[in-house]
């Protein structure tokens, strides 16, 4: 072998390692900010900044000097909070139950802020909307915290009526409209594992 092919060898091992590492099923643009151990892929923008991954918590960040982020979490709902999967008498028919599970939960997630962020206010109605397909409940409010005010968007989704994951935006309130359009994109590429729950 000449110099010239012992050199190119370890770059073309490394040029390989690097083509691994991506994701081929992340979105243009996009790299994944899930873990393994949880029931979906989250993707981000490729700019932003992912931490290493804490309980199952998926989480993602601007950048250093713009610390809007997303996270999702999931919890084991239909074991603990039974009334959330209580159906009103007078169902309307055409509301698929995981979107009235979903409101059943968010009333009392409500609640809790309403104790824990004593400056909580509501933005907006909760509305309905869908995550990879699924019925969901989008959710907008802010809070003051340490003397900054912030904004926070959030998507709740029920899945197989067992399983609630709350996908959630937080941004300073002066930030939220210049970085809540790459939540809008995490959002439409979100996808749900099949077969995993967690």
């Amino acid at each position: 072998m000449n110099k010239k092919t012992l050199l190119l060898i370890p770059l073309l091992m490394i040029l390989a390692l690097c083509s691994c590492a991506k994701d081929p099923d992340a979105p243009s643009g996009m790299k994944l900010a899930s873990g393994e151990a949880v029931g979906y892929y989250m993707y981000v923008p490729q700019d932003w900044v992912v931490p290493e991954s804490l309980d199952g918590v998926s989480s993602a960040y601007v950048s250093i000097t713009d610390r809007s982020n997303v996270t999702c979490t999931s919890y084991d709902v239909f074991s603990k909070n039974k009334e959330i999967f209580e159906l009103p008498a007078e169902k309307d028919e055409s509301k698929p139950d995981s979107l009235v599970y979903a409101e059943n939960y968010w009333k009392i997630y409500e609640e809790q802020l309403k104790t824990y962020l004593p400056s909580y206010r509501r933005i907006t109605d909760p509305v309905s909307t869908l995550v990879d397909g699924r019925p969901a409940l989008r959710c907008r409010y802010a809070a003051t915290m340490s003397g900054a005010d912030y904004d926070y968007d959030m998507i709740l989704c029920i899945k197989d009526g067992m399983t609630a994951y709350l996908l959630t935006f937080t941004a300073e309130s002066s930030k939220y409209s210049n970085d809540v359009a790459a939540f809008e994109q995490i959002v439409s590429s979100f996808v749900f594992r099949e077969g995993i729950v967690s």
